[in-house]
């Protein structure tokens, strides 16, 4: 018996991709890696940006914060019944620099007494040193802001390391009314509210993109009297 053999030939030629289907391919994964770069890298530059205007905010605000407080205790008097009715007046402990155009100062002088009976004083402004802008404190008796920016009394509150302080300014706003008559003294006795508002701008040193502008008013806890 002979036997013959059949040979099977496929009709599906197998084959691979061609140069342009590749090409295609390596094309579409550059673009969609291009895509999750951009995007990823715009997540980064939010993050980033976020980052430094929270570290300005902080430190703008922590200035503002250690500003307000002295103000609020402005002319605080632990003796102050003393000169209820009297030709002693009882005077808010708010002194202002000199004022520009809009009636606002960048310096501002503060007294008060604390439970020690002595009187404490605290004068804050702007300094420039070295072209960086600085929110600085002088807590000496005889400092005022007519001290000169020199003197090595000043510390500063913010720091010229992180942040360049472009303005800082102050407003101050008060009301009278007169309720009563000193008849000792033929004096009108005056009661007022007293409001300090308080304007701090600045920009970080390592990105002057970076600005902020923060205020705050400031209300005197205790009415106070003029005669």
């Amino acid at each position: 018996m002979q036997l013959k053999q059949f040979g099977y030939i496929s009709r599906h030629t197998p084959r691979g991709f061609t140069l342009i289907e590749l090409m295609i391919s390596m094309l579409i994964m550059i673009i969609v890696s291009f895509i999750t770069i951009y995007l990823a890298a715009g997540v980064f530059q939010a993050n980033s940006w976020s980052i430094h205007m929270i570290q300005l905010t902080q430190e703008l605000r922590s200035s503002m914060q250690l500003i307000s407080r002295d103000i609020r205790r402005s002319g605080y008097n632990d003796d102050a019944l003393a000169g209820f009715l009297t030709t002693q007046s009882i005077t808010s402990g708010i002194t202002m620099g000199t004022l520009d155009a809009n009636e606002r100062a960048d310096c501002l002088a503060v007294r008060y007494q604390d439970l020690d009976g002595n009187e404490k004083n605290a004068v804050y402004r702007l300094r420039v040193i070295a072209g960086v802008g600085r929110v600085s404190a002088h807590f000496g008796m005889t400092a005022s802001c007519a001290t000169a920016a020199d003197d090595s009394g000043w510390v500063d509150v913010s720091d010229p390391q992180l942040t360049n302080i472009s303005a800082l300014q102050f407003e101050h706003q008060d009301q009278l009314t007169d309720i009563a008559e000193n008849l000792a003294s033929g004096n009108t006795v005056q009661v007022g509210l007293e409001q300090v508002s308080i304007i701090i701008s600045g920009n970080l040193r390592s990105d002057t993109g970076t600005t902020r502008t923060v205020s705050n008013a400031v209300q005197l806890r205790n009415q106070y009297l003029r005669i």
